[in-house]
């Protein structure tokens, strides 16, 4: 698992030792995943909140996307995991 967005390495940082997070934050300051992703506020250059499971082959699985003021459920984003999970563990 890993997390991306469009701040700086400096801030990943800060953020990853704040909530001791067992998993890379990668910076994507050029906006070129956030683009990929069709979640860039060209306007505001910010991200959408938005949350993506990607499996090992690179196909996009799972996704959800909104504006800054959207609350994600973690609940789903697991549920949608374990679902994964248990395709993948039947072959």
């Amino acid at each position: 698992m890993l997390a991306i967005s469009g701040d700086s390495p400096f801030c990943h940082r800060a953020f990853a030792v704040a909530r001791a997070l067992p998993f890379p934050l990668l910076a994507d300051v050029h906006r070129t995943a956030i683009r990929a992703f069709h979640v860039l506020d060209e306007e505001r250059n910010v991200a959408y909140r938005s949350t993506f499971v990607v499996d090992r082959a690179g196909t996009l699985r799972w996704g959800q996307a909104g504006d800054r003021q959207m609350v994600r459920d973690g609940s789903e984003i697991l549920r949608v995991l374990d679902v994964l999970a248990a395709l993948r563990a039947k072959g």
